[in-house]
């Protein structure tokens, strides 16, 4: 099998414990193009964070931001696939919440920018509710919450219990729930994006580290988990490749382009 798409999670997979891209994972990426092959960077990170780097690595195609709900087009950073949640449903949804945990703190992401309440991070712009901001034009992609008495993986546990009809929590290893559109998430934008691509499942190659990869590693035709990956998602994966510090993204690449494995 030759894959013919390379989909890399960010946060603890691609890039190390320092947040960088290591020069060995570039030249990695940069062969996978030259070889014909294409590379999509998708993650939970909103597009303001991604587009720069997608950029600095010199990729072309695509991105996929906040966890699959919004995708695109490089080089100029156009969306073209954005998956909003309804303020209707968020209306609804956050006072139940709120009743089943008082001390709640929420932050809209829209990707150029976000909102957050000061309940989920004390800053001189936060609002005591961000419900009251939904008509600001904003396509929110994602909300974030957090709470002091609830770890984020009570919190995902409770706001899938309560609210699962409508909307999907999901942990990225960052400190909060992210919160999207029922049947938003990584796999869905990908194979949205591979159909437009005439590539299939099976010649797409996924990494990533985290519960909200498992989507992804279970869609797509190889799914490699890096050795710090949470053990669900160890679990799952077809492949372990060595840990974030240790460029595991760029090992398996290497020895693919090496086999041919890689590329047109």
């Amino acid at each position: 099998m030759t894959f013919k798409l390379v989909a890399s999670d960010l946060d603890g997979t691609l890039l190390s414990s320092a947040g960088e891209v290591s020069v060995r994972s570039r030249a990695a990426l940069a062969g996978v193009q030259a070889a014909g092959g294409v590379v999509v960077l998708i993650t939970g990170r909103p597009s303001r964070m991604v587009l720069p780097l997608a950029s600095a690595l010199g990729l072309s195609g695509h991105v996929i931001c906040s966890n699959g709900a919004a995708i695109h087009r490089l080089p100029g950073g156009e969306p073209e696939d954005l998956r909003t949640l309804s303020p209707e449903v968020l209306r609804c949804a956050v006072p139940a919440l709120r009743l089943a945990c008082p001390d709640l703190g929420l932050a809209l992401e829209w990707g150029s920018g976000m909102q957050a309440e000061t309940a989920y991070r004390a800053a001189p712009d936060s609002v005591s509710d961000v419900l009251n901001f939904l008509d600001a034009g904003h396509p929110v992609l994602k909300v974030m919450a957090r709470s002091a008495t609830l770890s984020p993986a009570q919190l995902t546990e409770l706001i899938n219990a309560r609210c699962g009809d409508e909307l999907h929590a999901s942990l990225s290893g960052a400190p909060f729930a992210e919160i999207a559109a029922r049947g938003v998430h990584k796999s869905a934008a990908l194979a949205r994006l591979c159909a437009g691509l005439g590539i299939r499942a099976g010649e797409v190659l996924a990494f990533g580290d985290a519960p909200n990869d498992l989507p992804l590693l279970s869609w797509a035709g190889c799914g490699v988990a890096v050795a710090n990956a949470v053990p669900e998602v160890l679990a799952v994966a077809d492949q372990v490749t060595l840990n974030n510090d240790e460029d595991g993204v760029a090992a398996l690449l290497e020895r693919l382009l090496a086999a041919g494995k890689l590329g047109s």
